[in-house]
């Protein structure tokens, strides 16, 4: 069974792109500095209600909770699953986490029931990990606009 990347964003900031746009103008440091923030603030807000709500399913919720890492990127952000096979049937997290949350089993054999984990995830951080961003963003661009 192939399984595809997909991206999904919690939440919509107005005029982001533009701002993330602006970042090219600036030193390649200005957005070495923004990954870290954004690292940190996913370390520190996302990836714990990630690893929680991941642990509340019950057959593959360890394996799914230790595949969740900080992606190193300009907004906050986690990569969810390996291609490794972990499990009996020859199946990897990436196989599993969407099955795993909505029950769709597809031609699977596996008994997937709907724990809706993925969105029980975001209900938990946002706000807070949108405000400690925002904070890191402005510090960013204060610091290096002042010096372009």
């Amino acid at each position: 069974m192939a399984t595809k990347s997909i991206r999904q964003f919690d939440s919509y900031v107005e005029g982001l792109d533009e701002c993330l746009r602006a970042f090219k103008a600036l030193p390649k440091e200005a957005s070495r500095d923004l990954r870290l923030a954004s690292a940190k603030v996913a370390e520190r807000h996302m990836l714990p209600a990630w690893k929680r709500a991941a642990l509340t399913v019950d057959v593959w919720g360890k394996d799914l909770a230790e595949s969740i890492r900080v992606k190193k990127d300009r907004l906050p952000a986690l990569n969810i699953g390996f291609q490794k096979k972990v499990f009996s049937g020859g199946a990897s997290t990436n196989m599993v986490r969407w099955p795993a949350s909505t029950g769709e089993a597809r031609n699977s054999f596996a008994p997937f029931e709907n724990t809706a984990w993925l969105s029980i995830a975001r209900n938990h951080y946002v706000e807070p990990a949108m405000q400690e961003w925002g904070k890191a963003l402005d510090e960013t661009l204060k610091k290096w606009s002042d010096i372009v």
